[in-house]
């Protein structure tokens, strides 16, 4: 996953100490991509972060518009249901966030335990050797 992410020092008290040699293995084969997935992720979460910043610049800009337009023109109520249709926007992006929040957070759990499990088998195998 990121580059933060390491595997716990003691992989004999990992939850991953009780997966199969073939559950280990499978991980171990899954590993790059949840480590894709996790780039793809910080990939949306950056593209969002500019989105928002667009939307934010957007909805000022029609707030500034709202104000100069004269009260009895029709674009006033124009105006406000774009900067409204903005803010809706920038509400679902949040609840994708969200969602996007816990994806990762299960893909960092996956990912150590794996990651766990693969230095816990090195260990093994070196210790037989």
């Amino acid at each position: 996953m990121s580059s933060s992410t390491s595997p716990p020092t003691d992989a004999t008290t990992s939850p991953a100490a009780n997966l199969t040699p073939s559950a280990a293995s499978m991980l171990q084969v899954l590993l790059p991509s949840l480590t894709k997935l996790d780039d793809m992720v910080e990939t949306v979460w950056s593209k969002q972060d500019e989105l928002n910043s667009v939307l934010d610049r957007l909805t000022a800009e029609l707030e500034q518009f709202d104000e100069l337009v004269q009260p009895d023109s029709s674009s006033v109520g124009r105006g406000q249901q774009a900067s409204q249709k903005l803010k809706d926007s920038r509400a679902r992006i949040a609840n994708v966030n969200v969602v996007l929040k816990r994806v990762r957070t299960r893909l960092d759990n996956v990912s150590m335990l794996a990651q766990a499990k693969i230095l816990q088998n090195q260990q093994q195998q070196q210790q037989q050797q």
